[in-house]
């Protein structure tokens, strides 16, 4: 895997400047960010941001005095399966914060720390789609899948096990409340309590 200071190097990739500079140098902390987003339509080209949550976590402690849980105004029009799923209709979101607000704060809330999600890449898409419009680049963070941890060590030692890679199905091996699913709040402090378990057990 290439660093993501190498990968700054490279041509056709923008490192961050000004204010976000920092973020692409390496990292020397003893923390991780988990994130999570909630958008419009099940689809990262197309899904408009409608809600961002993060932690920050150290050692085996969730950070949650300082979480980040923003909710974005937006009229984008909402898929009724992702309402089911996230309960975020227009009327919830009339007293967000404008995207570009919620960008700056999640930026200045991440640092260049890792970043840390359940099915991340997800989550990763649909931000650097805003930061690239914003600020011209993109999240230069390593980024960790919890799911990828938690497969590792399953076929560590055991192997021939059948593995559930839900979200339910990792919280539920793991003996991890799933709390308030589909809030992005809620989803973060269930992965960070099963990023937690992989990581200290």
């Amino acid at each position: 895997m290439i660093a993501s200071w190498l990968k700054n190097k490279i041509p056709g990739q923008m490192p961050p400047t000004g204010r976000w500079a920092h973020m692409a140098e390496p990292y020397d902390g003893d923390e991780v960010v988990v994130l999570d987003c909630e958008t419009s339509v099940f689809d990262k080209r197309k899904g408009e941001l409608l809600s961002l949550a993060a932690v920050r976590v150290r050692g085996n402690k969730i950070r949650l005095s300082e979480a980040l849980d923003v909710t974005v105004k937006s009229n984008a029009p909402t898929d009724p399966n992702a309402v089911r799923v996230h309960y975020l209709r227009r009327e919830d979101r009339e007293e967000g914060v404008a995207p570009s607000e919620a960008i700056e704060r999640m930026l200045d809330f991440i640092g260049n720390r890792p970043i840390c999600g359940f099915y991340i890449e997800y989550d990763k898409a649909v931000l650097n789609r805003y930061i690239k419009d914003l600020y011209n680049f993109k999240l230069p963070n390593r980024f960790i899948e919890v799911s990828e941890i938690y497969v590792k060590k399953k076929n560590k030692y055991r192997p021939q096990e059948y593995l559930d890679l839900t979200f339910e199905g990792l919280a539920r091996d793991l003996e991890v409340p799933v709390i308030e699913r589909h809030t992005a709040i809620g989803d973060v402090i269930s992965t960070a309590l099963m990023y937690i378990k992989l990581t200290r057990e």
